[in-house]
């Protein structure tokens, strides 16, 4: 089995985030989703509405080295932010900011392009909470909440070879 490639991380991802249509049924938590890439020990989120309410994609080390009141063992390479954001800008993503990064176990790259209208409007969905239980809002456990929330339509990874 050989492990995905940073490359197919973005694109399933930006894809998701950009060009995926969602059902007018389903909503998506506001944070997004992650796609680990195991043997660079990362995790790459993809919110769709972050700062400015606009998508942000985020990298975090997967198994971060910890140490009381000192910096990180194993943080985010000096230029892989910077990279990152290279590398979604290369692919035609406007890139609007950036914060965080080396020497920590986490950064992000703010998009300068509203995400999907339909998983805009899922996120809209999940912030309204459930329908059936309003007082219990997004912390719904029903059979409804949880129905409406398998409905968005996840990201597609490529199969690993065997």
């Amino acid at each position: 089995m050989t492990d995905r490639t940073l490359a197919e991380v973005l694109d399933a991802g930006l894809g998701w985030l950009f060009d995926t249509v969602q059902p007018d049924d389903a909503h998506q938590q506001h944070h997004g989703i992650t796609i680990g890439l195991p043997h660079a020990n990362r995790i790459y989120g993809f919110c769709p509405t972050g700062a400015a309410n606009l998508p942000v994609v985020v990298v975090d080390v997967a198994k971060p080295e910890l140490r009381p009141y000192a910096l990180p063992l194993n943080p985010l390479g000096p230029d892989e932010l910077f990279d990152l954001s290279s590398e979604m800008e290369r692919r035609g993503f406007k890139v609007r900011k950036t914060w965080n990064g080396h020497p920590a176990v986490s950064g992000s790259v703010g998009l300068a392009r509203t995400a999907h209208p339909t998983l805009v409007a899922a996120v809209a969905r999940y912030h309204r909470g459930c329908t059936v239980h309003p007082a219990r809002s997004v912390f719904c456990g029903c059979e409804h909440w949880r129905a409406e929330g398998a409905r968005v339509i996840r990201p597609v990874l490529p199969t690993p070879a065997a």
